[in-house]
């Protein structure tokens, strides 16, 4: 089966995965949040930053085994 790339400009699998979580932490945070010495805001924070730089490690895992 070909590869059809990217047709919209972005790939479509993962952006639907990252929303997703998104919403998943998003949900976690407002359901369990209280039961954090954190606020709420410092938890959003704290999820986006793990998010960013889990990407960012996987994105260079990518890159220098050759995949992308």
């Amino acid at each position: 089966m070909p590869d059809i790339g990217n047709p919209a400009g972005f790939d479509i699998a993962t952006v639907l995965t990252g929303s997703g979580l998104t919403l998943l932490l998003s949900a976690a945070i407002m359901l369990y949040g209280d039961q954090f010495q954190f606020s709420s805001g410092e938890l959003y924070a704290i999820s986006g930053g793990v998010l960013v730089v889990v990407g960012f490690l996987f994105g260079l895992f990518l890159v220098t085994t050759g995949n992308r």
